[in-house]
């Protein structure tokens, strides 16, 4: 006798495990890599000379467009409407403008600042310079120029009679832009011919003994006006304090011979002035010498006269 399935009348399975697929994965060959890996680097050469193309196609674009020129980052070439020129001296606008030539039709970027600036350096008076541009049309010119505290007149066949200005520093230079009024009440030089050297192509090496000089005047100047401006001719012999003969001598109106020590200058100048306030000094028009270099004593004499 044979058993009969057990199935339902319609021939459909009982167990729904009958019908679950079984799983078919089997493992990846080398075969099947290999054409995987193939296929990503095609897409990417695609990719690549797609791109390629593209940026070739870019550049031979622009190469056909006709050629703009250079960008200016700095505008449209505005012609130098403005110069402001600032001296701590007597040298002024117009004198600049004679001296460099017209800015006439000139832009800021047509003009070479570096050489102007260092024209201005070369000149004798000028001790320092700076030129700047500020936009659109304005040039700036800033300048300080050596102060003189001495003149030194020089005679020659060739150039007859010439007036130097003497710097503090014992530069000489012949001044320019100067009035009458601003150099009157300044002394001259009396200064023996071997210490005046000549130098190649024009002017005078720098006078060395002016630096001990220097600060006697400068404090005249400023402190005792009334002295300074009555000093008319100034010497000085072996003038460093390290040299025990040294010694300044100056020639006034009211004292004919007055003799500084180089150095302390401010209790010398105190010195004299209580001296020419005592009432012998006071009456006399004219003071023969008076001797301050010789620490606190004074030596004085009034005139004959």
């Amino acid at each position: 006798m044979t058993k009969k399935n057990k199935s339902n009348p319609g021939g459909i399975a009982r167990s729904w495990e009958k019908l679950a697929p079984k799983p078919s994965r089997r493992p990846v060959t080398k075969a099947a890599r290999r054409k995987r890996l193939l296929g990503i680097s095609r897409f990417f050469g695609i990719v690549v000379i797609t791109g390629a193309l593209v940026c070739i196609g870019w550049f031979l674009q622009q190469q056909a467009k006709p050629e703009s020129g250079p960008i200016d980052l700095t505008g449209s070439g505005v012609p130098v409407a403005n110069l402001q020129f600032l001296s701590d001296g007597v040298l002024h606008k117009n004198w600049f403008e004679n001296w460099f030539g017209p800015l006439r039709g000139r832009t800021l970027m047509d003009l070479d600042i570096k050489k102007i600036q260092s024209d201005l350096k070369n000149e004798a008076q000028i001790s320092f310079a700076r030129v700047s541009r500020e936009f659109p049309d304005t040039l700036k010119v800033e300048i300080q120029e050596k102060k003189p505290i001495l003149r030194l007149c020089l005679r020659s066949k060739i150039n007859g009679e010439q007036t130097w200005l003497i710097a503090s520093d014992g530069f000489l230079y012949q001044g320019k832009c100067y009035s009458h009024a601003s150099l009157i009440h300044l002394p001259f030089l009396n200064l023996q011919s071997n210490l005046l050297k000549p130098v190649e192509g024009g002017g005078y090496e720098k006078l060395i003994g002016i630096t001990a000089v220097a600060p006697l005047l400068e404090l005249a100047r400023t402190d005792y006006p009334g002295f300074y401006q009555d000093w008319q001719i100034l010497s000085y012999q072996r003038p460093h304090e390290d040299d025990p003969g040294a010694h300044i001598h100056v020639k006034s109106r009211k004292v004919r011979n007055l003799r500084f020590a180089p150095r302390d200058f401010a209790s010398q100048l105190r010195r004299l002035k209580y001296l020419l306030l005592e009432n012998d000094f006071k009456r006399a028009r004219v003071v023969d010498s008076i001797d301050l270099s010789h620490d606190r004593s004074v030596f004085a004499r009034l005139s004959a006269q």
